[in-house]
C-alpha cells in the first residue's frame, strides 16, 4: 500500500512524462542505471565496457535507466576517444542481435535519437518489457521525484518541444555550462552519492503504473537500493547506481539479479 506521509506536508511540482512509452519484445533484459561515465575516468568506462562484453549471445536487449554519462552535451560525446572501448561492446553486443536502450536521466536529456541513429541505438525515456511475474516499467524516475521543484522547473524547460535540438545548435562552452548546471541540482558532491529519497512522490509512481497496467517498474536516480510497495499489489524497485564490477540485473526468467 502507497504510503508518503510526507507528500501532502511540502509542495509538489506538477507529474511531467517524457515520451510515450516504448514496448520491448525480448525475454532475456539485462539492466544497468546511472553509470556517470566521464571521459576523464578512462578506467571506469574500460571497465563497464569489459562486463558488457560476456552479455554477446546470451541477451536479447540492454537497457540503460540513464546517466550513462556523467554530462551529455551532444553527439560531442559519443565521439569522445575515452568513448571508444564502450562503442565497440555496442557494436559486439549488436553483432549478436542485442537491442540496446539508452533511457534519458537528468544528466543526459539532451539525448535525441537521432544523436544514436547512426550506432543503431534506441533513446527512450520510458520503456515496458515482459518478466515472468508481469510487465516491467524502466525509466530513470526523475520524473517522480516532484519535491524537488527547482530541479523539476528546469526538467520542463528542457523537454520543452524543439528545446533539444536549440541547445544542441549551441557553442559547446554553453552547452557546457548548462551541465554544470544540471549538476548543481543532483544534490550530491560525489556522482553516485545517494541522492535525498525524500523528494520521491509514490502516489505519482503508482498512478503511472496504473495507468500503464503494469506491475513492476525499475527506477535509478536516487542511487541506493530500495523496493516500495504500492497498492494492488504493485511494486517500485529502485536501483543502486553502478560500481566497477557490478553485474546486470536481469529481467527474464525471474526479476532478480544474477551473476
Amino acid at each position: 500500500m502507497v504510503d508518503d506521509p510526507a507528500a501532502g506536508e511540502r509542495p509538489l511540482a506538477p507529474y511531467k512524462a517524457g515520451e510515450r512509452s516504448q514496448y520491448l519484445n525480448g525475454q532475456r533484459t539485462a539492466v544497468f542505471t546511472d553509470l556517470h561515465l566521464d571521459p576523464e575516468q578512462y578506467q571506469e568506462i574500460h571497465a563497464f565496457a569489459v562486463s558488457l562484453l560476456p552479455l554477446a549471445g546470451i541477451c536479447d536487449q540492454l537497457v540503460i535507466l540513464g546517466d550513462l554519462f556523467e554530462s551529455y552535451l551532444g553527439r560531442d560525446s559519443f565521439l569522445h576517444p575515452a568513448f571508444d572501448p564502450l562503442l565497440q561492446a555496442f557494436a559486439q553486443l549488436r553483432a549478436h542481435h542485442c537491442q540496446i536502450v539508452l533511457i534519458r536521466g537528468n544528466r543526459d536529456v539532451l539525448l535525441s535519437a537521432s544523436d544514436a541513429k547512426h550506432m543503431e541505438l534506441i533513446v527512450a525515456d520510458t520503456v515496458i518489457v515482459n518478466g515472468v511475474e508481469g510487465k516491467v516499467l524502466l525509466t530513470h524516475g526523475d520524473a517522480f521525484c516532484l519535491a524537488d521543484l527547482p530541479y523539476q522547473k528546469l526538467r520542463r524547460i528542457l523537454r520543452f518541444p524543439g528545446m533539444r535540438g536549440l541547445l544542441r545548435a549551441l557553442p559547446l562552452f554553453v552547452r557546457q555550462r548548462l551541465a554544470r548546471r544540471l549538476r548543481s541540482h543532483s544534490k550530491a558532491e560525489v556522482a553516485r552519492k545517494p541522492l535525498d529519497s525524500m523528494s520521491l512522490t509514490l502516489p505519482q509512481v503508482d498512478a503511472v503504473m496504473a495507468q500503464e497496467g503494469v506491475e513492476h517498474a525499475w527506477i535509478g536516480h536516487l542511487h541506493a537500493a530500495a523496493t516500495h510497495e504500492l497498492n494492488h499489489g504493485r511494486q517500485l524497485r529502485v536501483l543502486p547506481a553502478w560500481e566497477p564490477g557490478t553485474a546486470a540485473l536481469w529481467i527474464q526468467d525471474s526479476l532478480d539479479e544474477t551473476d
